[in-house]
């Protein structure tokens, strides 16, 4: 009896012992420590496409200084940004800084660039890192370790077509595209595939560009050729300049239409403006700045104000602040769960739900990769000087039936 006694009295400091061993074998969650999440950011910062890098990057801070200043995620954690520099041009830099920095990031909350993502998803899948993209393609809606926001590049395209035929002037026109030699110039010329596909009509022409041919004369006459009449391009902002500047002199005037990375306010101080002005559109699931109806703008306006007062109207830094929603949501999700690591926070992605963007961008319905919806509709915008971001909404929430109907494919890899 006494022997039983003994063990009795001593059972709950043994206990206690085990347990403190326990938790002194438990690794620390990445990019977590005390009451701070740090969230990556991989962009281009210092090459000519830091034109979309920086001030998107830009944005994503202000989002986050609006949220710390609201208490941070679960009214607990501050969020810290750590962000490293990309070159566009080569992907392999963004494995590089991955590598640099994974072990201190919870996720990665910006990488620019479809050839940049595509480069880190086998790196994604064996560290289990999520990673928002700065970038629209319809295979990321699949792909577990992301967390997309917004509608796709090809639905952009597909959209911006079916609105020119339909509502457009464009009926019987012939219908063309011009594309980036990349994975995001496949995905704009997928979406006028798709388009010419579903509507039935024959491509009168498609030409390929590289990101740094300075001479586009040749593809310029091949289209104007073909009598194009709307052109569809998909491209960067220096490839729009120079592009649309080689098409002004060869007087060839089409249609085009842009997707929001081929656009930069710059191109207005331009000798381009009046060109820019008469025959440009950009198709894209985005807000119009400053457009006092939408709350998300509401609050965007208030947070540029008070954290980043010199900041001029910009697409990219709109966009920046414009996926902190879709950070913050997510690890939001993770603490209500009690479980911030990487393996929390994918169950976190697939217990999300429905988040409102509050009229930034369209509503994305999370969960399994498999039922994610993403927002199927797209914004025309024309040039417009006047407006604070040179861009002004001639058709909001426009979706072709085709759109509606798309299937969202994981390719497999």
């Amino acid at each position: 009896m006494r022997h039983l006694d003994w063990r009795a009295r001593w059972t709950p400091f043994l206990a206690m012992a085990l347990a403190a061993c326990a938790g002194a074998d438990a690794r620390p969650t990445p990019g977590v420590s005390g009451d701070t999440i740090t969230v990556g950011i991989i962009a281009p910062l210092s090459d000519a496409v830091a034109v979309i890098g920086a001030p998107m990057s830009a944005g994503m801070q202000t989002y986050v200084d609006a949220l710390n200043a609201r208490g941070g995620i679960g009214g607990r954690y501050m969020v810290r940004l750590l962000t490293e520099d990309q070159t566009y041009a080569n992907p392999s830099t963004s494995a590089q800084k991955y590598q640099k920095i994974k072990d201190q990031v919870a996720m990665f909350g910006i990488v620019v660039g479809t050839d940049h993502v595509n480069t880190l998803l086998p790196l994604l899948s064996e560290d289990s890192v999520m990673l928002a993209p700065a970038t629209f393609d319809s295979e990321w809606v699949r792909e577990p370790m992301l967390l997309p926001w917004g509608s796709t590049y090809q639905l952009w395209a597909y959209n911006a077509v079916a609105y020119y035929r339909t509502e457009g002037g464009g009926a019987n026109k012939n219908i063309c595209a011009m594309s980036l030699s990349t994975g995001f110039g496949d995905a704009g010329l997928e979406g006028v595939t798709m388009a010419s596909e579903h509507l039935g009509f024959p491509i009168a022409a498609s030409v390929r560009f590289k990101q740094d041919d300075q001479d586009v004369v040749a593809q310029i006459t091949q289209l104007r050729n073909a009598r194009c009449d709307l052109v569809v391009l998909t491209s960067l902002p220096a490839n729009t300049g120079r592009i649309l500047g080689t098409a002004a002199q060869a007087r060839f005037a089409p249609r085009w239409v842009t997707l929001s990375p081929g656009w930069h306010g710059a191109l207005l101080e331009s000798p381009l403006r009046d060109y820019l002005t008469a025959n440009l559109w950009l198709s894209f699931d985005g807000g119009e700045w400053g457009d006092s109806t939408e709350a998300g703008m509401q609050e965007f306006i208030a947070a540029r104000d008070r954290f980043r007062p010199d900041q001029k109207p910009d697409l990219y830094f709109l966009a920046g602040y414009t996926m902190g929603i879709s950070m913050e949501a997510l690890l939001s999700k993770a603490v209500e769960l009690g479980d911030l690591s990487r393996a929390g926070l994918m169950r976190a992605s697939e217990a999300l739900g429905p988040v409102d963007f509050k009229g930034m961008m369209g509503n994305y319905r999370y969960g399994p990769a498999a039922e994610r919806e993403p927002p199927r509709t797209t914004n025309i915008f024309r040039v417009d000087p006047t407006n604070p971001m040179g861009l002004t909404a001639v058709r909001k929430q426009f979706s072709a039936p085709g759109a509606m109907a798309y299937e969202f494919v994981r390719t497999p890899r």
